[in-house]
C-alpha cells in the first residue's frame, strides 16, 4: 500500500460587520491505491494576524510622535505618485523644518524638544486627514506633507494655514531670532505627474523650495 502525504496552506479574512477574524485553510492530500484523499481544517488565527498588523503598524510609526516615519512616507508617496499621474491629477508635498530648533535644545534640554516635536505633528495631523492626504516626520526637526489631487493654490492655502498654526502654537524659543518662539519654513511644490518621471521629481522640488524658504529669512512658505 503506497501513501504520500501534501499539506496546502491558505490564509483568508472572515470578517463581519462586528468583528473582524482570520482563518487559516490546512489541506492536506493522502493517495492511497491509486486513490486520492483530502481532510480539509480551519484554524481561527486571528489573535496572530492581529498581533502581525500590530507590529507591522508600529514599524511604520514614528516612536516620538506617532505619527508616519520615513518608510512609511517613501511608500506612501510612490502609491499617491502612481495613482495621481494615472487619474491626470496634481499632487504636492509640503517639506516643514522648523526654525532654530537646535537653540530650542541647547536652551531648554532634549526633553522640552520632543515635546515641541509632539505638538507641531499634532498639528500636522489637522491638516493630512483625507485619503490622499500623509504627514510623516522626515528625520529630526523634519516634516513632510503629501497632499494628493490638490492644486497648487489649495495645498498654498493649506501650508499658509499649517505656518500660522505651528506659530500659534507659541512654544517658547527665546534665542529665536524670530520672535521667541518656534516658527517653522516650508518648502511647496505640486506637479501633476508624468509618466517620465517618478516622486523624486517632486521631493526635489520641494526640497530646493525649503532651501529658498531658509535663504528668504525662514518663518515662510516657498513654492
Amino acid at each position: 500500500m503506497d501513501h504520500r502525504r501534501e499539506e496546502f496552506y491558505f490564509e483568508y479574512p472572515c470578517h463581519s460587520l462586528d468583528e473582524k477574524r482570520w482563518f487559516m485553510m490546512r489541506v492536506t492530500a493522502f493517495e492511497s491505491d491509486g486513490d486520492e484523499f483530502f481532510v480539509i481544517s480551519h484554524q481561527n488565527i486571528t489573535e496572530r494576524k492581529l498581533a502581525e498588523k500590530e507590529v507591522e503598524n508600529l514599524a511604520r510609526r514614528d516612536g516620538l510622535t506617532q505619527i508616519y516615519n520615513r518608510r512609511a512616507f517613501d511608500e506612501f508617496l510612490s502609491l499617491e505618485w502612481r495613482r495621481c499621474r494615472r487619474l491626470k491629477k496634481p499632487i504636492s508635498l509640503a517639506m516643514v523644518d522648523l526654525d532654530y530648533f537646535k537653540l530650542l535644545n541647547d536652551t531648554y534640554g532634549h526633553q522640552a524638544g520632543d515635546e515641541c516635536l509632539v505638538k507641531v505633528a499634532g498639528v500636522l495631523k489637522e491638516l493630512a486627514a483625507r485619503p490622499g492626504d500623509i504627514c510623516a516626520r522626515y528625520g529630526g526637526e523634519e516634516f513632510a506633507l503629501v497632499w494628493g489631487d490638490t492644486t497648487r493654490e489649495q495645498s498654498r492655502l493649506l501650508a499658509d494655514k499649517l505656518l500660522k498654526k505651528i506659530e500659534g502654537l507659541k512654544i517658547e524659543n527665546k534665542h529665536s531670532s524670530l520672535g521667541g518662539h518656534v516658527t517653522a519654513s516650508i518648502g511647496l511644490s505640486t506637479v501633476i505627474p508624468d509618466i517620465a518621471q517618478d516622486e523624486r521629481v517632486l521631493i526635489g522640488l520641494s526640497d530646493s523650495m525649503l532651501y529658498k524658504a531658509k535663504r528668504s529669512g525662514r518663518n515662510r512658505v516657498a513654492g
